[in-house]
């Protein structure tokens, strides 16, 4: 089974598409209220399921952990900055046009508002680290999704990109640092894990996560089986490098779980799959004051 080093085709074709970068609020609005694929595609809490390997991913970046105090730290920020990211996105995919509105002006004037409360955002000022953590989000939910609902076609896998391109101008990405076709992507994708490494203190960092207290109760009682598949979908070099060991044990785990993924929850209502999902936009609502 393919991990998200060498996520399955059609999503690798190497025939591109041009990006979709807006030019002013207005027309970003226009756009999202546009979206086809992404829509289908988010609605699906279970994607949050590969959120174990976007971290270790992320953190993997050598310029990541430059200037940063360690991995108790960097797992924080990292937190923080993935749990803000996927409340902005459902908010732009799912929200209401005044809480779209009210998000883009915020994220406009520099005023994020899920990255308050004290802690420091130094990923705001470095394209080339917000770049890698989107890239990390869209490369393990696409590769995840596969996994469960089977290879999207081409031209499906095409708009998807364009519509995620979208969300990467909402969110301020500059788009000399985006890639702006699907084959420009993986080759950026492949071009950086080839120099993905991991630090010293990895192990540490991959346990700090797995503890971290700062995620959803939900997230708490998944924990065995989400990290039996951040394990296996991780590339081997990284999982070597991070001490998280390809066993018995959790390939059972993870075998169980896209067992369950597969069969039963494509069935499950709606409602229920998605619960994560209004989970984030509830945590966004609240921060955005919009009545």
């Amino acid at each position: 089974m393919a991990n998200v080093s060498n996520p399955p085709s059609p999503l690798t074709s190497q025939e591109g598409n041009e990006a979709y970068y807006p030019s002013s609020d207005s027309s970003r609005l226009q756009a999202l209220e546009q979206l086809e694929i992404l829509p289908q595609i988010l609605q699906e809490g279970i994607l949050f399921a590969g959120s174990g390997a976007t971290l270790l991913l992320q953190a993997a970046m050598p310029a990541m952990r430059q200037d940063n105090p360690g991995p108790e730290a960097l797992a924080t920020e990292l937190l923080d900055a993935l749990q803000a990211n996927i409340s902005y996105i459902s908010c732009l995919v799912f929200g209401s046009p005044t809480e779209r509105k009210t998000l883009l002006e915020m994220l406009q004037r520099g005023e994020a508002p899920l990255m308050g409360g004290g802690r420091s955002n130094r990923f705001a000022d470095h394209p080339a680290l917000q770049t890698w953590m989107a890239a990390t989000l869209y490369a393990t939910s696409t590769d995840f999704y596969q996994r469960v609902y089977g290879r999207v076609d081409y031209p499906t896998a095409q708009r998807g990109y364009n519509e995620f391109t979208l969300l990467m101008n909402c969110l301020g990405i500059p788009s000399s640092s985006w890639p702006s076709t699907r084959q420009a992507f993986w080759s950026y994708w492949d071009d950086q894990v080839s120099r993905l490494t991991v630090s010293p203190d990895a192990a540490r960092f991959a346990r700090d996560i797995r503890e971290s207290k700062d995620m959803p109760p939900w997230v708490q009682r998944l924990k065995p089986f989400l990290r039996s598949v951040t394990i296996e979908m991780l590339p081997p070099q990284l999982r070597d490098g991070y001490g998280l060991r390809s066993t018995g044990s959790t390939r059972f785990l993870y075998r169980t779980w896209m067992g369950f993924s597969v069969s039963v929850y494509p069935a499950m209502p709606t409602k229920m799959r998605s619960y994560p999902l209004r989970f984030y936009q509830d945590r966004l609502r609240e921060k955005l004051n919009v009545v």
